[in-house]
């Protein structure tokens, strides 16, 4: 039964390899196809997001210069309101790199998924640091 798993297993590890390659000449028959505005909209859309990723991952860091004032308050308020600043700073942030609120459900969808993505970081990162401070 083993040999046959292993049989199985390469034969999907052989196929999503091919449709992971056929996605990617898609996506590069796509660019090539595409307009010089389309081609710099896309451009700028992936330098906004990178900013926007690299803004979400550096902020809950800077937490380290007063963490361990917040946990002397010994209140989860404290915790709360530093979280929720944060992710008001993230979704701040992605509105003005965006140019506005997104258009449509599916932006919709992705920009609060991205959110509860960059909130739950956010929360990961700041409770390594109180752990870290030892209070």
């Amino acid at each position: 039964m083993e040999a046959r798993s292993s049989i199985l297993g390469r034969l999907f590890e052989k196929t999503l390899g091919w449709i992971v390659l056929g996605v990617l000449i898609a996506l590069g028959v796509g660019i090539w196809q595409m307009g010089p505005d389309g081609r710099q909209a896309l451009w700028e859309g992936i330098w906004r997001t990178g900013l926007w990723l690299l803004v979400v991952a550096a902020l809950p860091w800077s937490a380290r210069l007063f963490i361990r004032r917040l946990l002397e308050l010994r209140t989860n308020w404290a915790g709360t309101g530093l979280l929720a600043a944060f992710v008001l700073i993230d979704a701040i942030v992605g509105v003005v790199l965006l140019k506005g609120l997104p258009a449509g459900v599916w932006s919709w969808l992705l920009a609060l998924a991205a959110l509860a993505v960059a909130g739950t970081y956010t929360y990961l990162v700041s409770e390594y640091l109180a752990e870290e401070s030892g209070t």
